[in-house]
Parts: structure tokens; C-alpha cells; sequence
């Protein structure tokens, strides 16, 4: 009976933690993963987004920084993510790339079934723009797939998945403006389609252990007659 309580108060102490999470800001990136300090872990309705990084490169331009990379979240119930504004414009012999990572988990009773990616690139006269995504299910280089434009315009595609409860998040994407050509890149969307399962939440584990408190209760009566 001790070892019964202990589980049930762990599982409310997890459940009251959940529930303390962020809620996922809309903002530069470095709200999110600053340069030099670890990473934030927010929620958006059923999706928890934890172990943000950022990387970048820059070739006749500036350097793209976390501060420099927009964040808008979208909170679509139950296809929630992020739309991301780099506002990268490349001239010749200019380029920018952006490199960020993040880690996806469902909340108990949920289920991740595909990712829907949206990229808006443009480039001309030997300029162009770039996009890849890595989406693993074990870690960030474990159980991974890839999909990858090396010459984007405007792409709009949905990903399904086997429902999973993790995903991990690599996406690259950049601009070259070529020799004598331009280029640039002003969207990127990641979002993530979800849907409940049949798993008791916390609050029914709560009134089933109440339950079952009671009816041991009864059965030592019976048993004992205490």
C-alpha cells in the first residue's frame, strides 16, 4: 500500500511539473536559445519543445544571429509549430545559412503522426535558396529521415510519420546570392499534427487510485474486521 502511494505521488509531482512548462514565446529565436546559455522548454497546447541550439554561417553578409531569426508560434490545436522569419536577402557573392534543432514531445495521451513543412525561397541569375530537414525518432542522429530541396523556391509539403511521441529536429536552410545573381529566403513553417489516445489522463489515474484505495480499504475490513 506504501509503494502504491509513493507511484501516486510521484505521478502528481510529474503531472504539476507539466503543467508549470513555458508557454512557447513569440519573438527572436534567442528567447528560445540565446547565445552562450541553454535552450528554453515550452509548450503549445499538447506539444512540449525543449533542447533548442542555433548555428550560422555568412559568407559577404552579416552573420546571422539568434536575435536576428524570428519566431512566431502557431497554436492551431492539434497541428501546432513555428513559423520562422530569417529575412535573408543575398546579393552576388553573398550568402547566409541558418542551422536550428529542437526536440518535439507529445503530452501524455498524445500522439505525433506527420510534420508539415513550408519554405518560401526565391533566387535569380545563378542565385538560390536551400532547405533540408532531419526529423529523428530516437535522437538528433539516431532513427532519422531527411528531406531536402538544394535549389528551393516555394515548397509546401505534409510528412507522415509512424504516431511517435519524439521527434527531433534538425533544419537547415540558407541563401546564396551565386556570382552574379540574388537570392533570399522570408518563411519557414514547421508544424507537427497530433491527436489524443485513449490513455488516462492524470486526473482519471487520480480518481482510479482513489478508487482502488477504497476498495482495499474494504477488503482489509472485510478481511480483518478493522
Amino acid at each position: 500500500m506504501r509503494r502504491f502511494l509513493f507511484v501516486l505521488m510521484a505521478a502528481l509531482v510529474v503531472a504539476s511539473s507539466a503543467m508549470a512548462t513555458t508557454t512557447c514565446p513569440t519573438g527572436g529565436y534567442n528567447l528560445y536559445s540565446p547565445d552562450g546559455n541553454p535552450s528554453i522548454t515550452c509548450a503549445t497546447n499538447n506539444l512540449i519543445f525543449s533542447d533548442f541550439s542555433f548555428t550560422s554561417t555568412a559568407i559577404n553578409n552579416i552573420l546571422p544571429t539568434p536575435a536576428g531569426l524570428g519566431v512566431t508560434v502557431l497554436d492551431v490545436s492539434g497541428n501546432e509549430g513555428f513559423a520562422f522569419n530569417p529575412g535573408f536577402i543575398e546579393g552576388p557573392g553573398q550568402a547566409q545559412d541558418i542551422t536550428v534543432d529542437f526536440q518535439v514531445t507529445a503530452a501524455a495521451g498524445t500522439m505525433i503522426s506527420d510534420l508539415f513543412i513550408f519554405f518560401n525561397g526565391s533566387g535569380n541569375n545563378g542565385g538560390s535558396a536551400n532547405y533540408s530537414e532531419t526529423f529523428c525518432t530516437l535522437s538528433f542522429t539516431t532513427g532519422c529521415d531527411v528531406f531536402s530541396v538544394p535549389n528551393a523556391g516555394q515548397i509546401s509539403t505534409q510528412i507522415a510519420i509512424a504516431p511517435t511521441t519524439t521527434l527531433f529536429i534538425t533544419k537547415d536552410f540558407g541563401a546564396n546570392g551565386g556570382l552574379l545573381g540574388n537570392a533570399g529566403v522570408s518563411k519557414v513553417v514547421n508544424q507537427f499534427s497530433n491527436a489524443t489516445t485513449v490513455t488516462p489522463e492524470p486526473s482519471s489515474l487520480l480518481l482510479l487510485g482513489t478508487g482502488l484505495l477504497g476498495l482495499c480499504g474494504a477488503i482489509r475490513r472485510r478481511t480483518f474486521g478493522a
